[in-house]
C-alpha cells in the first residue's frame, strides 16, 4: 500500500497490480493497473465511483446519496439514449420556456390523471386528424363551445 504526501504524484509500473490509498474517513481508492480500473469505496466497502479505461473510451459508474451539478451557463447531455428514473418524484422547473423538439412520436403513459394548466391551450394537427377518444363521456366546459369556427 502506497501513501502519498499532499500534491505528490502516483506513478504505477507494470508490476503494480493494485494500489490502495486509504482516506481518513475509511474510504479507499483502488487503482488496478492491469485491468485499467479505478474504484473508490466507502467505509463499508461499497463502490461509490468506478472508472474503467477501455479502447472505446471510459466507463463511469457513480453511486452517491446526493449528486449536484451546477453550470453557470449551460449543461449539455449528449447520447444515443438517455434514461432518467425517479422512484418517487421527477420535477422539471424553468424560469423561462420549455422547448421540446421531437423528430418522431411522443408517448406519455400516465397511471393517474394527466392535467395540463395554462392561460391558453392550443392543440394543432398540421397533417391529419386531431383525435379524442374516451371510454366514457367527452365533456367540454367553456363559456362558449364553437365548432367549425375561425374564432
Amino acid at each position: 500500500m502506497q501513501q502519498l504526501a499532499k500534491n505528490q504524484e502516483l506513478n504505477l509500473s507494470d508490476e503494480d497490480i493494485n494500489t490502495k490509498i486509504l482516506f481518513s474517513f475509511g474510504n479507499s481508492l483502488i487503482i488496478d493497473n492491469r485491468n485499467n480500473e479505478i474504484t473508490l469505496l466507502n467505509n463499508n466497502n461499497e463502490t461509490q465511483l468506478y472508472i474503467k479505461v477501455t479502447a472505446e473510451g471510459l466507463i463511469v459508474n457513480l453511486n452517491t446519496e446526493k449528486l449536484n451539478i451546477h453550470a453557470n451557463e449551460e449543461l449539455n447531455l449528449i447520447s444515443k439514449k438517455i434514461n432518467i428514473k425517479a422512484s418517487e418524484q421527477l420535477i422539471f422547473k424553468s424560469g423561462g420556456n420549455l422547448v421540446q423538439e421531437i423528430a418522431k412520436d411522443v408517448l406519455a403513459e400516465v397511471g393517474g390523471t394527466n392535467k395540463q394548466i395554462a392561460q391558453v391551450q392550443k392543440i394543432t394537427a398540421t397533417l391529419g386528424n386531431a383525435e379524442i377518444k374516451a371510454n366514457d363521456y367527452v365533456k367540454l366546459d367553456g363559456e362558449s363551445v364553437l365548432l367549425n369556427c375561425e374564432e
